[in-house]
């Protein structure tokens, strides 16, 4: 169970009538920290004068309710939580003369995805292209915010002109200022979470509910978007979001059949489960938007005999500069974005048998990442060797399927990017390892009986 974290997120939805002030209980506190405990569980909340003046939390429990209890030097206030119902408390901040008001709740563990009979028949053996109804909301709503001026979002479109100028009026809704609050706390954890576990919803008329087979998609005990629902069925009734995504289906077809012709799913995962046989999916899913600029993630699923590998991705765009490329280098720089998502549903299992030798491989990080660049980041040995496998593995594809030319100019590209601007020291030395190894590989071996070799040449680095 994870409790809080040193703060908390700033909720802008009202609060319903809370009764008589002295009908809830308040807490008073001079200093900016406090003690916490859930169902006997300590920990501290700390940055208790950073808060606004109304917070929320929900946390991810396995029972039918808990036990909450905060402490101050002074004071203390006791409460039990239960699914579903909204427990409200005051804090009195007295070093800064004003009250805070939580709202607090419990939800109940489950597992994030549920793989009936009939979804299994309906998606065995499928590689699926989708650009969801819901998860293009969230997107838009993205795009609205003030983390939607980086590069996060890819602007270089008509599409994302037609969503400028369509929605931008609707910038100040509740929705729009709610989620910008969530990522001007914590862009990189909200952008994700918020994003992928929208893929958990669909439309049905003007509401939006739970499609009936994941409770939430992104890593974590709880769907993150559950509690802005209601904000969005009504920016979407607002804004006419609906009727701008009926209107924009067919540029939806045109680029997930793009993806289907040319950026070849199925025969990555062919290539995959070949070079990872103790790994199988028996479906793959890429989920995109046309606005997401740079942010890639991935997850995968297991329930009822069913697996289920996710990508979540940007779309590979053509520009200019890419025309001038030749057509298998080109073809090349397209997959990859895929690729370095899919992969890791299978050289991340196939990772965790070497988690001990693994750690001591990469124990001193500083040789194999450098700070204040991207690989910084990557800060434990296992995340670490993986996102080095990560690309050895699209150069060991390449070198597949690729004629000597376009491989050649493919890798050096890749070695530049992974060592110079992500700033991974080691990644030309240990791909070439890497390379080596599976163009000397035995008979019937396969990328996963490399492991051993590639952790043992690292531990010698």
């Amino acid at each position: 169970m994870k409790l809080l974290a040193a703060c908390f997120l700033i909720c802008l939805t009202g609060l319903t009538a809370l009764g008589q002030k002295n009908s809830v209980p308040v807490l008073r506190t001079f200093s900016d920290s406090l003690i916490m405990y859930l169902d006997g569980q300590k920990d501290e909340f700390n940055g208790i004068n950073k808060l606004g003046s109304q917070f929320s939390y929900g946390f991810v429990v396995e029972k039918d309710s808990a036990v909450f209890a905060l402490v101050s030097k002074s004071d203390s206030i006791s409460l039990i939580l239960r699914p579903k119902k909204k427990s409200v408390f005051q804090v009195v901040r007295e070093s800064k003369g004003d009250t805070v008001t939580f709202i607090f709740t419990i939800h109940k563990l489950v597992k994030p995805a549920s793989f009936s009979n009939q979804y299994k028949k309906e998606n065995e053996g499928k590689a699926i292209i989708e650009i969801p109804e819901v998860y293009e909301l969230v997107n838009i709503i993205f795009a609205l915010t003030e983390y939607g001026k980086t590069n996060a979002i890819y602007k270089n479109t008509e599409y994302y002109k037609a969503v400028s100028d369509h929605f931008t009026p609707y910038r100040q809704d509740a929705a729009v200022r709610t989620i910008d609050s969530l990522l001007t706390v914590s862009p990189e954890f909200y952008y994700q979470h918020l994003k992928m576990d929208s893929y958990a919803y669909v439309f049905s008329g003007k509401k939006i509910t739970n499609g009936g087979v994941y409770d939430r998609v992104s890593s974590g005990e709880k769907n993150e978007l559950d509690d802005y629902i209601p904000l969005l069925e009504t920016f979407a009734e607002r804004s006419g979001f609906r009727k701008f995504y009926k209107e924009k289906r067919k540029y939806y077809s045109e680029l997930t059949k793009d993806y289907t012709d040319n950026i070849k799913i199925a025969d990555m995962k062919s290539w995959l489960e070949k070079q990872f046989p103790s790994t199988k999916y028996d479906a793959v899913k890429v989920i995109f938007s046309p606005l997401v600029g740079w942010n890639q993630s991935a997850n995968f699923f297991h329930d009822n005999g069913f697996a289920e590998a996710q990508a979540h991705v940007n779309f590979p765009f053509v520009d200019s500069e890419d025309k001038k490329q030749p057509a298998e280098v080109l073809k090349g720089r397209r997959i990859m974005i895929a690729f370095t998502e899919i992969n890791h549903a299978y050289l991340n299992p196939e990772a965790e048998k070497y988690a001990k030798t693994i750690s001591s491989a990469f124990k001193d990080l500083s040789k194999w990442t450098t700070a204040a660049k991207p690989s910084a980041g990557y800060n434990n040995a296992m995340v670490c060797f993986e996102e080095y496998m990560n690309y050895g593995l699209v150069t060991l594809y390449y070198s597949d399927i690729f004629d000597k030319k376009a491989f050649e100019t493919l890798n050096v590209n890749i070695e530049s990017n992974m060592t110079g601007s992500r700033g991974f020291q080691k990644f030309r030395d240990f791909n070439q390892e890497l390379l080596r190894l599976y163009k000397n590989r035995k008979p019937n071996q396969t990328v996963a009986d490399l492991y051993p070799a590639i952790i043992e040449w690292a531990a010698g680095e």
